[in-house]
């Protein structure tokens, strides 16, 4: 080949190599950016729970202390008359005369009658059986805790004792002196008459005694009724029930 053919190859070619770079795209900044990232990543938080709970509205606004307790049940929810009886009216003779109680429970073969002075209860027990009749005041498990009148008349002659229990079942209620307490029943009359016993009783209202109940007027306190089918202190019942005495 001749020189300047040579040299005419050699330019044409640097040519072609200088278009083809002018004709290659530069990459531009955007190229290189960083893709943008959610707006829902970066969203305002919702409101705290502190917003909704100083509303009036809510139920915790009103201190608890400040909202009225309620009321307890006394007597003068339950009995028709709130006066107690005076004491002059009162008579330990076995026969319960009209206006000489003023509240009366009725378990069917048991009743109870009783009324108070603020100083003395005057309770009277009565059961359609000829053997003994029987309550307990205030019992704490079974018949263990109970203040307990116990009575029964033989040949016209009444007996009565101020006992207490002391465990739950069983004829277990021992005279309060053969505890070491008092025997503090102020008065008392009993009678049989057509199978029917009946027993009238003066206690204090606060004896003093460890093992007597001490009774509070405007109150109430459960009690066992019972009965046996003899003339026995250790007998067992023949039936007993449960109510509430309640002092006006």
């Amino acid at each position: 080949m001749r020189p300047e053919r040579t040299a005419f190859a050699a330019s044409l070619a640097i040519a072609l190599v200088l278009i083809a770079g002018c004709s290659t795209p530069v990459p531009t900044a955007q190229t290189n950016a960083p893709t943008p990232r959610p707006t829902t990543a970066v969203a305002t938080p919702e409101p705290t729970a502190t917003t909704s709970t100083e509303s009036p509205a809510s139920p915790l606004a009103t201190p608890v202390a400040d909202s009225p307790l309620p009321t307890p049940t006394t007597a003068v929810e339950i009995v028709a008359d709130e006066t107690p009886m005076p004491e002059s009216i009162w008579a330990a003779d076995g026969f319960i005369a009209e206006a000489e109680y003023n509240q009366f429970l009725d378990f069917g073969d048991i009743r109870l009658w009783w009324t108070h002075d603020g100083t003395y209860l005057y309770l009277a027990m009565e059961g359609d059986t000829a053997g003994w009749v029987a309550v307990g005041i205030n019992p704490q498990r079974g018949m263990q805790g109970a203040s307990y009148l116990f009575g029964y008349v033989i040949d016209g002659e009444a007996s009565i004792w101020d006992a207490f229990g002391t465990a739950p079942n069983g004829p277990n209620h021992p005279p309060d002196e053969d505890l070491g307490g008092t025997n503090d029943i102020v008065a008392f009359a009993g009678v049989e008459d057509g199978g029917v016993t009946r027993f009238e009783v003066q206690i204090p209202l606060d004896s003093g005694d460890a093992y007597d109940h001490r009774l509070e007027p405007g109150m109430g306190y459960p009690i066992i009724v019972a009965i046996g089918g003899e003339d026995s202190f250790n007998g067992y019942h023949l039936r007993y029930d449960r109510g509430e005495l309640v002092l006006p």
